[in-house]
């Protein structure tokens, strides 16, 4: 079985959690990059976050973030000021620059969960595709 979920419905949701602007551009079928505008005040800036999909176990997606040189100790100060927006206990930081993301933590995914055991997560040009088998 598989089911999607487009970008621009993944920015919809994070914005209300977060109250933070994002946006998605796919890389290839295991990473997508995350946009963030930053506002420096006379400019903004926007800055890339590539995220690849590394492996799903049960409900925990394990995913790299990689922003470039100098700017993913910078991610992970961002991820630390974004703790109180985010559910408790949906991300978990592990080294080198890995994120545990316990999916069964967000409410919106949490009826899809209990009926699917997700073997596989890929990126498709304009969604997120996730792939399982009915309980």
């Amino acid at each position: 079985m598989k089911a999607s979920i487009s970008y621009q419905e993944l920015q919809r949701l994070i914005a209300e959690q977060t109250q933070q602007p994002i946006s998605f551009e796919f890389v290839d079928p295991k990473t997508v990059k995350v946009l963030y505008e930053l506002n420096l005040g006379l400019m903004k800036k926007k800055v890339g976050i590539d995220l690849k999909v590394l492996e799903i176990a049960g409900t925990n997606l394990r995913v790299r973030y990689a922003a470039g040189f100098g700017m993913d100790r910078m991610v992970g100060m961002g991820l630390k000021m974004m703790k109180g927006k985010i559910p408790a206990g949906m991300l978990e930081e592990m080294p080198d620059h890995v994120l545990l993301v316990h999916l069964d933590k967000v409410d919106q995914i949490k009826p899809v969960l209990e009926r699917i055991d997700l073997r596989d997560v890929n990126m498709l040009a304009e969604a997120v595709e996730l792939v399982g088998d009915f309980k």
